[in-house]
């Protein structure tokens, strides 16, 4: 396939993409992010971090679909609901000629979350979007070809791991938030940044949130002192 023919492929699924998204989105195919999903993020922590500041942010989510996956999958483990982690080439990547899938096909491998409530309903949360799907129109959209099933008890094993071989100190840890946030903030209204926009101000809650939690302004007060020790200025 000529590179004119992968672009005017890859513009026409564009269009398509969206004309379905904002049609899901009016329908209730596709859905933010609710409350009691960012309230249960708020507990999960990564890096220092909390996942609903990680998992809001577009910069700190999109291209790292494999962790930010298995941390939404945390927020149903101990749930009733089934979880999954899916491994897929998906449209978004198979089509787009920024990658040369020929040349590898896992260029378009990607990993989401598929969700089986308590009432049989499948849901698909994809942290790169930032939204939550059911499963039948996300399969109309970007046509997974699955390679991978990672199982619940499989998903329990592995965070098990990750917290006995990593484990999260928030005290230690949150001496980073002084670097991250800053990052974050910068991005609020960028047009990638759906949860930042005026009006949703999603993120900006959060981050507010962990920063009287981890008294801030304190913290950096704490670096700035040790700074000045090892011999930096402001």
């Amino acid at each position: 396939m000529s590179t004119e023919t992968k672009e005017k492929e890859w513009k026409k699924f564009q269009r398509n993409y969206n004309r379905l998204t904002y049609w899901g989105l009016k329908h209730g195919y596709v859905k933010p992010y609710n409350n009691k999903l960012i309230e249960k993020l708020r507990t999960i922590y990564y890096g220092g971090l909390p996942a609903s500041i990680l998992l809001l942010s577009n910069g700190m989510s999109n291209g790292y679909c494999y962790d930010r996956a298995l941390l939404m999958a945390r927020a149903f483990i101990d749930t009733d609901a089934d979880v999954k982690l899916i491994c897929a080439s998906i449209n978004s990547l198979k089509l787009n000629p920024e990658y040369d899938c020929n040349k590898n096909p896992l260029y378009a491998d990607h990993c989401f979350v598929e969700i089986i409530d308590e009432d049989g309903k499948q849901y698909i949360c994809d942290t790169t979007s930032g939204f939550i799907y059911d499963k039948r129109f996300y399969w109309i959209i970007e046509h997974p070809e699955i390679r991978k099933v990672i199982e619940k008890e499989e998903i329990k094993r592995k965070v098990k791991e990750d917290e006995e071989y990593y484990p999260e100190d928030i005290e230690r840890n949150k001496y980073a938030a002084t670097l991250t946030l800053p990052l974050i903030e910068s991005t609020y209204g960028r047009p990638t940044e759906l949860y930042s926009h005026i009006g949703i101000n999603l993120v900006q809650k959060e981050i507010e949130l962990f920063k009287e939690r981890i008294k801030f302004s304190e913290v950096c007060k704490e670096v700035d002192e040790d700074m000045k020790k090892l011999g930096f200025k402001n």
